[in-house]
This record gives structure tokens, sequence and C-alpha cells, in this order.
């Protein structure tokens, strides 16, 4: 329970690092939200920040701000007058989640596929999937999924080439947010194997004829998984940050995307809100995945 207690407090000090350093970097950029491609009136402009409080010091601002931020309570947006933070982030987060569990389940499922061909599979195979693997986890996503709508969009026309209307259409993003997680995921999997195939607890089963498929389940695959677990967080960062490009790429109506046009229209209110979204999910994951490997190896508590 302590150390649970103590993971959350330092998920909290996160988020506070987290809203500190997004404060000043919006603050500290030339200009101002309403200068960009502007000439608008010096009392427009100044009742403009007089209204959303950019008129006033620093230190208040950040105040406010985060005054607003604990009540629960994100603003409006700069850009889309009058519609609330909070409802744009509603509208876009499901979308968001559902692109990042399908890209999630797909790279886990892939990636513990191939990680299991690598490690007890036919050398031949084994030496060619490694060789494919290695390929795939420096692939860019965005490139990935530039190919994508070239190849399969555009020429084959087997799939739309992007929006979010149906299954058809996530198809193309989840291969793209998807696959070089899943190369990853192989390799510490296989990676995994190797060392358990090498250890007094596997040789012992060996030496005691159990059966090969009852040894690979229980003496093999499940003592190997505890890597994998170790890997949630980082899997999570990995959608993370790709779902910006892919969201982006696809004109996919989530966060991502929302993301990356709040900081090209320099939209605080947005740019706060979604930053502080994702800090949580992180936390989450991160949080969830070291219970996860706390709980399949007790000696992980201990270090």
């Amino acid at each position: 329970m302590s150390r649970i207690i103590r993971r959350l407090f330092s998920s909290l000090l996160l988020l506070w690092a987290v809203y500190t350093l997004t404060f000043l970097l919006t603050r500290f950029a030339p200009g101002n939200p309403f200068s960009e491609g502007r000439h608008l009136p010096p009392d427009v402009m100044a009742h403009l920040l007089a209204t959303y409080h950019l008129d006033r010091p620093l230190w208040e601002q950040y105040l406010l701000t985060l005054r607003q931020m604990l009540s629960g309570d994100f603003g409006t947006s700069y850009k889309a007058i009058g519609i609330p933070v909070s409802e744009i982030l509603s509208q876009t987060l499901p979308v968001s989640l559902t692109l990042g569990i399908l890209a999630f389940l797909v790279s886990l499922l892939l990636g513990l596929a191939t990680g299991l061909l690598i490690g007890v599979g036919p050398p031949l195979l084994s030496r060619l999937l490694r060789y494919g693997t290695t390929l795939l986890v420096g692939l860019p996503s965005f490139l990935l999924a530039a190919v994508l709508i070239d190849v399969v969009a555009l020429h084959a026309g087997l799939l739309p080439a992007a929006l979010w209307e149906g299954w058809r259409s996530a198809v193309l993003p989840v291969i793209a947010l998807s696959i070089a997680p899943a190369g990853y995921l192989a390799r510490v999997f296989a990676a995994s194997m190797e060392e358990t195939l090498e250890s007094p607890f596997y040789r012992t089963s060996l030496a005691n004829g159990i059966l090969g498929s009852r040894r690979i389940l229980f003496h093999l695959i499940l003592p190997s998984l505890n890597a994998v677990l170790a890997l949630v967080g980082p899997l999570a960062a990995a959608f993370l940050t790709g779902s910006f490009v892919v969201e982006t790429v696809f004109a996919i109506p989530g966060m991502g995307r929302v993301f990356v046009l709040s900081v090209m229209n320099r939209d605080y209110p947005l740019i706060m809100g979604t930053t502080l979204v994702y800090t949580v999910f992180l936390t989450v994951a991160i949080l969830v995945g070291d219970l996860l490997q706390e709980g399949a190896d007790p000696r992980v508590r201990s270090l």
C-alpha cells in the first residue's frame, strides 16, 4: 500500500511538473495567440488579452490557470471560440483511445507470435524474422503511413486513405502505428526466451521429462512474459507519440491531431488540456505495467 501511495504522490508531482513546463513553454514563445497572421487594432488586441487574462503578470497567469486546472476546468479554446476544451477532448478522446487500444492489441499479438517463432521456430525462419524485426523497429510510422496510403488506398483502392468512418478507416492507421512496436516487442520477447532456455528452471523441466507443449507454455513462455509486461509503459509512450503523426497523416479527428493543430495555432488552453490528459494516461499505463510486472515476479518489488 505504501508503494502505491508513493507512486501516486510521484505521479501528482509529475503532473505538476508537466503543467509548469507546458505553461512556461507556451508563454515564453514570442508573440501571442492572437497575433499570428492578423493585424488587429491595438484596442481590439488589448481587449482580447484582457479577456483571457494574458495581460496579467506571468506568476498571476500561472496561479489562475493552475486553480482552473485543479477545479477540472480546462477553459475555452482560443481558436474554436466559445467551445470548452473539455468538450473538444470528450469528442476526440474516444477516437484516440480506440486507435491506441487496437494498435496495442495488434502489436501485442503480432509481437508475441513473431517473438515465439524467433525463439523456438526453425533456424532459417528465426533468422529471417530476426532481420525483419530489426528493420521494422527503425521504420518511422509516418513513412509507413505514407506508403500504405499510396499503395493500398490510392493505387489499389482497397481501403480509405483518410478520415475515421467505420472499421475500414481504422485498418491502415492501426497498421502504421503498431508495426514498429510489434517488432521491438518480438525482439525483447525472443531475447527473454533465450535467457529462459539457459536457465536452471527450464533445464530442470527438461530433466524431469515434462511434455513438450506443457513445458513450452508453463516453463518457457510464461516466465519470459515478465520482460513483455515491463514494456507496457514504453509501448504506451510509443503509441502516444506515434498517434500525433498517424492521426495527422490520416486526418483522424483524435486528440493527437488536435494537439498538433493546437500547437500550430498556439491555443494555450487546448495545448494544456491535451498535454495533461496524455500525461495522465501515460502515467496510468506505466503504473499498471509496473504492478503487472510485480505480480508476475515478486522479486521486482525489492529492486
